[in-house]
């Protein structure tokens, strides 16, 4: 590969790495408390749940420390960490620095016993507000997975079950989110109604292309005015297997019934599209814009990209926020839906292009990578038959192992949205200035 494409990848990556930078979750809930007018009259109890939980309570600790009577801080919890090294090892540095909110972890994306407790454990803080009480809720993407209380007739295993489910069968998240509104008691905004009659604020990092609040981690402090009829059609259309659910739905609560309930949106996958935009301009010269953000299947997303690629002039580059959808076989290896999207294209990209797809949480599937950057060249060092094998088994983490074209951040602390950046080189002499 060339040292100018070995450039241009190494841009992409910087400029996605400073655009996750930018949108700093600390620092944006800080900046949302410090525009509160008022300090509340009597406690405030914080519940953070999500990807960004960890980060958007240290904000609110940093600006409303003394005001903060404890809370939840739930986040996803490390795999390779068993309960038993938890118990047993020192006090972990993160539970130190949230005190005196209490730090839970649970499973994503689909929910576990832990997911139970945490959910039982904010629901019963809630209720325990009084009317001059204020729950702050800090919510970001996961958050759906990390709060599960299922109906007093559905069992974990169903509900894992559901979500396996929908995720598996390439379901957009805004629909696997409208079924979980309706079977839950926490989502749907049914966290806000145990909390009444206390004042409820919500700040939101979205992770939803497109989505409205209630779409994000399946709201459960913001109204819903969704159906459970919409549910219901979602269910039997995709998981017509678990139709025996169907009596335990119900509705969420609506709008003309919250009270006392105020949202604001702190990120969103336009807004990290972008930063990322403006960093790779800064960084490169390029002529970086950000594209509306987009989603659908992956195999009709990997055909845009190449056509984008096509057109670009020298020294023009694009950020596009996308939620892809891959359904997926029980049968599978090691990836991601940005590495197999990344794997996918390699080889039909014109020379001089390189295409950035990557995870804003830095962790793309299962593949330990947050996604893949990639160049025509790259595939020389891959026999044809191997990247077709790699995409048919979607085990498009080895692939990018050998060919060296992972994008390895680590847990970000953000759970935003997947990026794509497609990028062309300058020409010999044509770089900005």
């Amino acid at each position: 590969m060339s040292a100018a494409l070995d450039e241009l990848r190494a841009a992409l990556v910087s400029a996605f790495r400073a655009g996750l930078a930018e949108l700093d979750p600390a620092r944006l809930v800080e900046r949302a408390l410090d525009a509160e007018a008022g300090a509340p009259r009597g406690r405030v109890v914080v519940i953070a749940a999500g990807k960004a939980a960890p980060g958007m309570a240290l904000g609110a600790l940093r600006c409303w420390g003394d005001r903060i009577a404890g809370g939840l801080a739930i986040t996803v919890a490390d795999p390779a960490i068993s309960a038993r090294d938890r118990r047993v090892s020192p006090e972990d540095p993160e539970e130190a620095a949230l005190r005196p909110l209490r730090v839970m972890r649970a499973a994503h994306p689909i929910p576990d016993a832990r997911s139970v407790e945490a959910a039982e454990a904010a629901l019963a803080l809630s209720a325990a507000l009084g009317p001059d009480d204020l729950l702050l809720a800090l919510i970001s993407g996961g958050a759906s997975a990390l709060l599960a209380a299922p109906p007093a007739d559905v069992s974990l295993e169903d509900k894992q079950a559901l979500v396996a489910a929908l995720l598996e069968g390439g379901a957009p998240i805004q629909e696997v989110n409208l079924v979980r509104r309706h079977l839950s008691r926490i989502k749907g905004g049914r966290l806000a109604a145990a909390a009444a009659p206390a004042r409820v604020l919500t700040l939101l990092m979205s992770d939803v292309v497109g989505g409205l609040p209630h779409d994000i981690s399946s709201g459960p402090t913001v109204p819903d005015p969704t159906r459970v009829e919409e549910a219901l059609a979602a269910l039997h259309r995709r998981a017509p297997q678990l139709a025996r659910l169907a009596p335990a739905f119900s509705e969420s609560l609506k709008p003309a019934d919250a009270r006392l309930l105020e949202v604001r949106l702190l990120a969103d996958p336009d807004r990290l599209a972008g930063r990322v935009a403006a960093a790779l301009a800064d960084r490169t010269g390029l002529r970086a814009v950000a594209a509306s953000a987009e989603d659908g299947d992956a195999r009709a997303l990997v055909e845009r990209r190449l056509a984008l690629a096509r057109t670009l002039a020298p020294g023009e580059a694009v950020v596009i926020p996308c939620e892809p959808t891959l359904a997926l076989p029980v049968q599978r290896g090691a990836g991601g839906r940005a590495g197999w999207v990344a794997l996918a294209a390699m080889r039909d990209l014109p020379p001089d292009v390189a295409l950035l797809c990557a995870a804003s949480d830095g962790v793309d599937g299962s593949s330990g990578a947050a996604g893949a950057v990639v160049a025509r060249a790259a595939a020389a060092a891959m026999d044809d038959r191997a990247i077709e094998a790699a995409l048919a088994g979607f085990d498009d983490a080895a692939a990018h192992r050998a060919l060296g074209t992972r994008v390895e951040t680590g847990p970000t602390g953000h759970n935003l949205t997947d990026l794509h950046i497609v990028a062309r080189g300058f020409t010999r002499g044509a770089r900005a200035r």
